[in-house]
């Protein structure tokens, strides 16, 4: 069910996804797009495939979990960025879902879709993160490239909300890009969070204050760099009480 607090008036403006997934990377960088461009929420979505909770707010209230649509207009170009608490936890939910989020991306008009998400490598990496590509389109492989995205060249899926929403988009004439920020998959990542913006804002020629994901981004360098050095000791313990192991039985 999509509920309407209102109905901007909106032209041809681009859908940008960002939900939660791999390293909550999508769903950071919609909601610093939100917060940075003082976008205005304007729909809700409730489905009865989303989980089976709800959320407590402060002060012990409890909403419905959600996805929430908002627009802006920055730069003078309209869009509307879908957020939100979760996706769907079954196959046919998440294609209801990715429906009802395009229904309402037709009736403004939407041509353009951009959905932002994580590409888990399971490494721990201080490299900035590279920033995959994916589009429903070949012409829009050289819109990538121009902006440091690299086309993922090898097949395989992309699973929930940002694969499906531009392979069905797709069969309603819109074009899409997917954006997927290298992570390792097991830590909120802002750092990957801020490349993929980097690469959005760049494609969509709109200036987007970063300095907020940048500081949230260093402590997420500090978390990795923790983390890889616990694992390296980790590493070299177990090494050690393998070759001690060896030697009272040699």
């Amino acid at each position: 069910m999509v509920k309407f607090l209102s109905k901007p008036q909106l032209k041809e403006p681009a859908l940008i996804e960002g939900l939660p997934g791999m390293g909550h990377v999508g769903k950071l960088a919609a909601e610093h797009l939100v917060a940075e461009l003082s976008a205005e929420k304007f729909a809700d979505l409730y489905s009865p495939y989303f989980p089976h909770h709800v959320y407590v707010e402060g002060g012990g209230i409890i909403r419905p979990i959600r996805n929430e649509f908002y627009w802006a207009s920055p730069d003078g170009k309209d869009m509307i960025i879908l957020a939100g608490d979760v996706q769907a936890i079954t196959p046919e939910g998440h294609y209801e879902v990715a429906n009802k989020i395009l229904d309402v991306a037709e009736q403004f008009g939407v041509k353009q879709l951009f959905t932002l998400g994580g590409y888990a490598t399971g490494r721990y990496s201080r490299v900035k993160p590279k920033v995959i590509g994916v589009v429903s389109h070949p012409e829009l492989m050289d819109t990538c490239r121009e902006h440091g995205v690299e086309i993922e060249e090898g097949g395989g899926p992309i699973i929930g909300a940002s694969g499906l929403l531009l392979g069905l988009g797709k069969l309603r004439g819109m074009y899409g890009i997917c954006l997927l920020g290298e992570t390792h998959g097991m830590v909120v990542d802002h750092r990957s969070a801020q490349s993929v913006l980097e690469a959005l804002t760049g494609i969509l020629g709109i200036k987007v204050d970063m300095a907020a994901i940048e500081h949230r981004a260093k402590e997420t360098e500090r978390i990795i760099t923790r983390m890889r050095k616990e694992m390296e000791l980790r590493v070299r313990r177990e090494k050690h009480r393998a070759e001690e192991e060896a030697w009272y039985i040699g």
